[in-house]
């Protein structure tokens, strides 16, 4: 298995997509911007989550690499942890 090789041409183009939804999974935002689902996350309404994949884009085409994971709880946890860490 450590010899598998990706081939990609110069037109194509691998990026990480962050998505927030509601509590019924409907798209708030989506985007390139990781700080940017933070800012959208926040004011979305409760039960909102995050999620991001991967994917192979061209000018005309974009194939997800990485279906969707769900990254909610790392996130929360993260603030939580860091909100505990400032207020030593």
């Amino acid at each position: 298995m450590g010899n598998i090789v990706e081939l990609f041409n110069d037109q194509q183009r691998r990026i990480t997509f962050y998505e927030v939804s509601d509590s019924q999974n409907i798209a708030i935002w989506g985007g390139e911007s990781a700080s940017e689902a933070l800012k959208w996350y926040r004011n979305s309404p409760n039960g909102s989550k995050i999620r991001v994949s991967e994917w192979m884009t061209t000018e005309e085409d974009a194939t997800p690499i990485i279906d969707g994971v769900e990254i909610t709880p790392i996130v929360l946890a993260t603030i939580a942890d860091c909100i505990e860490r400032w207020s030593k």
